[in-house]
């Protein structure tokens, strides 16, 4: 009765440390795809916010021009304005 009963103590042992293995396994690998998918969105991100950045640049180049002399020049000679002193 005694080899028994350890033979069952073993058996279950093994199927709960078998479990317990599996189980592991599959958290692990499930990290590892949350892990994966955050780098993905995480790059996504970065070239979003370069993007924005270049917009925010190329903003700022346009309305520097449009707040400049030359500006207010071209516009007065494409609507006709004639300078004097030319």
């Amino acid at each position: 009765m005694k080899e028994e009963k350890r033979n069952k103590i073993a058996a279950a042992v093994t199927v709960n440390v078998l479990l317990l293995i599996v189980i592991l396994a599959a958290v692990v690998i499930y990290q590892l795809v949350v892990i994966a998918r955050v780098s993905s969105r995480k790059a996504q991100i970065i070239s979003e916010i370069e993007r924005y950045e270049a917009l925010i640049k190329s903003g700022r180049d346009d309305l520097e021009y449009l707040q400049s002399y030359r500006n207010l020049r071209d516009l007065a000679i494409e609507y006709g304005y004639i300078f004097p002193d030319d």
